[in-house]
């Protein structure tokens, strides 16, 4: 029997999400995947929400058209709902001396309102 599940990436780094367990790299690959003015992204959790932070390179009048496309791409790759989602310019999303993402920067910038976004979508 060769069934198996391969855990790849950091297992502290992991969303859980109504009792699930998600990679945000996946998640952040599906995004990237929805329209090419999309930078960068980044996702985390709060109070048990996904928050989807996305740098747009593009004019601020269409950022709105990204949310059908990206809240419907989540859900049908991952079959998990996007909570919040936060449209902002490109070079927000924080990154380390080794370009790797500062999800938990991001995430205490996003609560304590200090990301300037865009617009923000809220689905709760």
């Amino acid at each position: 029997n060769h069934d198996a599940v391969y855990m790849v990436g950091s297992l502290e780094e992991t969303l859980l999400i109504r009792g699930m367990r998600y990679h945000p790299i996946d998640i952040e690959n599906t995004v990237m995947r929805t329209h090419k003015r999309i930078c960068e992204c980044a996702c985390f959790t709060w109070t048990n929400l996904l928050v989807v932070v996305v740098e747009y390179d593009g004019l601020e009048q269409h950022s709105l058209d990204l949310v059908p496309l990206i809240t419907s791409a989540i859900l049908e790759e991952h079959y998990v709902i996007v909570g919040v989602l936060v449209i902002v310019d490109p070079g927000v999303v924080p990154v380390n001396s080794r370009g790797e993402k500062q999800r938990m920067h991001l995430r205490d910038g996003f609560v304590s309102d200090q990301l300037d976004p865009i617009f923000v979508a809220y689905n709760m």
